[in-house]
Parts: structure tokens; sequence; C-alpha cells
């Protein structure tokens, strides 16, 4: 009995050692509701699973609540091992100093070769990588199938079928239009989803603002014609009520929205599904991704550093990237998720088209680009969006005022 007890206790020594020897990290993240837990179930398993790193979860508000939060932390030196960031911010951060480049990491090349390069690029700042994506979801086209069954339509692949299908499944009673064809936000990451089908959509090209380009102003008018005539709607709010009264066809969104989408239509006979933006003329798939980027920073030691990027490399893994997408429907980053099967299996089996979450990946960009003064020209392109979908200005005149306004912001800010 007493070599049991012996042997007990030496097990038991050894698990606090083992334990004990542990780098603890912690890690600010954004995510609330279901993608929280989801992140959370995922941080137990890494946990569990590591012999040498513990990372304590920290959820210290989403959007701009962290962003703030984060560039508070930096100027009092009190940042986390590491956090979520969205682009814009990652720039402002990088450009004071506090951000470990994640090529820095002695086998990063591993783990850039499982990302697909266009994704791989939404975290390069000042041609090295500082971030690495992870919640990132694409902008898609939510449609009603029965209404497509019903009008003898299959989803549109073009901008030309987009428009023509719009302009059938609208429909009007006695002058008063029931429902629209199209439906979406007049937001800036909106138009850029569509500026990017006619080669547009990137607003900073060889250090020059390139706003007002022919490209954008194709896919300005190519909107506007749609609601001057009746056939998409828009508005700077949800298509909550839209889908509830099923008084939309189509919508313009993000792939993470489609748990609130099913809910607006629980109970309705038609269902939703998803499918790429219809392509232009480039003709080639062109995904729009959003989301935010893993940062490391340098505020803490080396050790800890080292234990964040094992982290995230278990978080860019193909199963947990897997996981990832099953439960939140953001796009799975690893270039291995759609060779498994089990994501054949899932794909086969959704009734939502979930595999569009995926496609065309390889030739993705991001909505947000890496500049520390991105907000203002975001800004600038939402309100000409929002200008010309109201009619306030001509699509001309709103991109050259877009132009103007980002151009002075940028000037400013290099002259801080």
């Amino acid at each position: 009995m007493r070599h049991f007890y012996m042997f007990m206790f030496i097990i038991s020594l050894l698990t606090a050692i083992t334990f004990a020897q542990k780098t603890e990290i912690t890690f600010w993240e954004g995510m609330s509701g279901n993608l929280g837990t989801t992140l959370q179930q995922i941080t137990k398993l890494f946990n569990e699973q590591s012999t040498a790193v513990h990372v304590n979860l920290v959820y210290v508000g989403s959007g701009a609540d962290l962003d703030s939060k984060l560039l508070a932390a930096a100027e009092t030196k009190t940042l986390p091992t590491m956090a979520q960031a969205y682009p814009t911010w990652a720039a402002a951060l990088v450009s004071k100093g506090v951000v470990t480049p994640m090529d820095e990491f002695s086998d990063f090349n591993n783990i850039a070769s499982e990302i697909y390069p266009a994704v791989l690029d939404i975290g390069k700042i000042n041609s090295r990588i500082y971030g690495l994506p992870f919640n990132q979801q694409a902008y898609l086209l939510f449609y009603r199938p029965l209404m497509f069954q019903e009008a003898g339509l299959n989803p549109p692949t073009t901008l030309d079928e987009l428009a023509e299908d719009a302009k059938i499944l609208t429909v009007k009673e006695n002058g008063k239009i029931l429902r629209y064809g199209l439906g979406f936000r007049d937001q800036s990451w909106i138009f850029t989803v569509i500026a990017r089908q006619f080669g547009g959509g990137q607003y900073m090209r060889d250090g020059k603002i390139t706003i007002d380009s022919t490209a954008n102003l194709k896919a300005m008018n190519f909107l506007l014609d749609l609601v001057q005539n009746g056939y998409a709607y828009t508005k700077q709010g949800y298509f909550d009520n839209e889908l509830t009264t099923s008084s939309v066809a189509m919508i313009i969104g993000g792939a993470a929205n489609l748990p609130f989408d099913l809910s607006d239509i629980a109970g309705q006979k038609d269902g939703i599904k998803m499918v790429t933006i219809p392509v232009g003329p480039a003709g080639k798939i062109s995904p729009v991704l959003a989301g935010e980027l893993l940062l490391i920073f340098n505020t803490d030691s080396k050790a800890e550093q080292q234990a964040a990027w094992e982290y995230t490399k278990f978080l860019l893994s193909s199963k947990i990237q897997l996981y990832w997408a099953i439960h939140t429907n953001y796009s799975p980053l690893n270039v291995e998720v759609p060779n498994l099967q089990e994501w054949k299996t899932y794909v086969d089996q959704s009734q939502y088209g979930v595999s569009a979450i995926v496609d065309g990946l390889d030739n993705a960009m991001s909505y947000a680009q890496n500049l520390p003064w991105w907000t203002s020209l975001d800004s600038a392109i939402g309100t000409a969006f929002e200008d010309v979908m109201n009619s306030y200005k001509s699509p001309q005149d709103a991109l050259k005022w877009a132009q103007q306004q980002s151009e002075q912001a940028e000037n400013m800010f290099y002259q801080k």
C-alpha cells in the first residue's frame, strides 16, 4: 500500500510540474454569441492537447470596441500576447512597432503554404506578413429557391444574369412594388463587392488612390440602374423584415449572416441558399472577404510569443478550420479543407449552398485594405455610394468627391 501511495504522489507531482511548465498567454478576442462559444470550444481542445501552452481567452467586445482597446493598450504598454484586429487597425498597430511579424517564426513557410496565397496577402503590411487571417466571411448572393423555381430560373452566374433575374423576379401590382428582385445595403463593402467584379474595388494601387476609376464607375452605374428601374431596393440596415415578408428575392450579404437569415424565414415554405457573387467582365469568381487578422505582440516575452504562434498554427490547421467553418459559416482558409471527406459530406448534406463560402478563395481579396487611414477612405466611399443610390449625386461626381476626400485624409495622416 505504501508503494501505491508513493506512486500516486509521484504521478501527482509530475502532473503539477507539467502544468506549471505551461506558458500562459492571453488572447483578446471579439467573438460573441455562437461565434464565441465555438472559439471557446476550439481553445478548450487546444489547452487539453497542448503540454506546453495554456491560452486564456478574454472577450473585450467586438468590432470598434476591440480595436479601440488595442490602440489604447498599445499606448499604455498593456497589450495582451495576441489579439484579433481588423486590417486597418492591424496596420495602425504595426506603425506603432508593437506587432511581431508572423514570418519571423521558423516554421512560418509551412503554415503559409497551407493558406490560400490571396488570403495570406490580407495580412501583408509593408511587404511583410504581420497578421494571419482567421475569421473571414465571404460576401455572397442569397436567394430564395422557390421564387426562382416558380419563375423558371437558375441562380445567376454573371452580372448580366443578375440584372435580368432581378427584373423578372420583381413583382408589381397596381403600380406598387410587392417584391423586389434584389436587395442590398448602401454600405461601402457592398459597393466594393460589385466593383470587384468589374476589376475595381481596390482603392490603392502602386501608392496611388484609385477610387475615381472606370471600373468603379461601371459598378456604380450597374447598381444605380437596378435601383432606378425599380428592380433593386437599397437601405442602410439589414433585410430582416424583407425576408420575413418575402418581399425580396435576392440579397447581397455576408456568409456569417446565414443563421440570422434562417431565423427571419422560420416557418416559411421557401428557404434560402447561397451562391458566389455573379462574375463580371473578367469571367472569374472574385470573392471579397471581411474579417479580422490574428496578431502577436512583441511586448510579451519571446517564450510567450512562441506560445501564441503554436496556438495560431492550431487555429489555422485543416481540421480546426473545418470545424470553424461548419459552426460559423466563415470561410475555411486552409487549402486542404475542400479535400477533406468531412467537408465534402457537409456540402452534400447542406440545404444552403455552403460550398459558396470556399469557392474562388484563390482569387479573394479583403474589403478593407491595410492602410492606417483606411477608415477615412472607407467612410468617403460609403457616403458616395449612399449619395448615388439616393440620387443626391451622380456616380461621376460621387466618385470624384470620394477620391478628393481620401487624398486629403492621406495627406493629413502623413503630415502628423
